[in-house]
């Protein structure tokens, strides 16, 4: 069933939103989510509220398999992090590899995206 026009350009929207989120630098990531646990509202925003658009919008054929395989990665990668506490503080956001993969990514998509 499709969706309506405007539903989807809301979708999109919101993608590009945590697709910029994700890119960021550390210090404008922690100042965008101050009073959250930063590096938890990123993660969950790509991984749960993220990925849901990105589906819908694979499925409306408004993103192409490519940006939807990044989008992928990103998740993945976010999830390979999950069981390591030290990757969840402020100090890790600025200062782990992880995290600067993870942005770097984010702005491989976010270049597909505009």
């Amino acid at each position: 069933m499709k969706k309506d026009i405007e539903e989807i350009m809301l979708y999109y929207d919101r993608f590009v939103h945590i697709a910029e989120q994700i890119s960021l630098d550390a210090n404008h990531q922690i100042a965008r989510l101050k009073g959250t646990v930063v590096a938890d509202e990123l993660a969950s925003d790509f991984s749960e509220i993220g990925m849901a658009y990105a589906r819908e919008l694979l499925e409306e054929e408004w993103i192409t398999r490519e940006q939807f395989a990044i989008a992928e990665s990103i998740d993945e990668m976010l999830a390979g992090m999950s069981d390591r506490n030290e990757l969840w503080t402020e100090d890790a956001l600025i200062n782990a590899e992880e995290w600067e993969n993870c942005r770097k990514k984010g702005d491989m998509l976010l270049k597909t995206l505009e």
